[in-house]
C-alpha cells in the first residue's frame, strides 16, 4: 500500500490578513473563469483544482524536514528488498520464500535499530554539548559581574 504525502501549507502566510485577502482575490477569480459542468463530480473537481492552484500560488507549501536524520540510502534499499521479498512470497508461498521472506525482516529490523540507536545518541551528544556551551556561558558570566 503506497502512501499519500499531505501537502502542508504554510500556516503563516494563512494567518497575515494580506496573503488570505490575495488567496480570497486569486480563488474568487479562477472560480468564476471556470465554466459550469454537466454532472456534480465535474463541478467538484473544478472547485477542487481552483482552490489547490490558488494555494500553491499564493499561500505556499511549508518547508518538510526529516524527522528521522537516521534513514538513509541503506535503510531505504533494505525496506526495498524486503518488500521485494514479501511480494515473492505473497506470490508463491513456499518454504524457501517464507525464510528469505523473514531473513529480510530481520535484517531489516535489525539494520532500521541500528541506524535509530546512531541517530538517538547523535542528538543526545549535541544536546550535552548545548548544555555544557550554556553552563560555560553562565560561568562566566557571573565570573565576570
Amino acid at each position: 500500500m503506497k502512501t499519500i504525502k499531505q501537502t502542508k501549507w504554510n500556516r503563516s502566510n494563512l494567518q497575515d490578513p494580506a496573503m488570505l485577502k490575495q488567496y480570497r482575490t486569486c480563488l474568487h477569480n479562477r472560480l468564476i473563469g471556470k465554466e459550469a459542468q454537466q454532472d456534480i463530480e465535474g463541478e467538484w473537481a473544478q472547485i477542487k483544482e481552483a482552490i489547490i492552484e490558488s494555494a500553491n500560488e499564493v499561500i505556499q507549501t511549508q518547508a518538510t524536514s526529516n524527522r528521522n536524520e537516521w534513514w538513509d540510502e541503506s535503510c531505504k534499499l533494505m525496506m526495498l528488498q524486503k518488500n521485494e521479498a514479501r511480494k515473492k512470497y505473497l506470490e508463491v508461498k513456499t518454504r524457501a520464500t517464507r525464510e528469505i521472506n523473514e531473513a529480510k525482516r530481520t535484517e531489516a529490523k535489525r539494520i532500521g535499530r541500528e541506524k535509530k540507536i546512531i541517530g538517538i545518541n547523535k542528538k543526545i551528544r549535541l544536546i550535552i554539548i548545548i548544555i555544557i556551551i550554556f553552563i560555560y556561558c553562565n560561568w562566566v558570566v557571573t565570573r565576570w559581574q
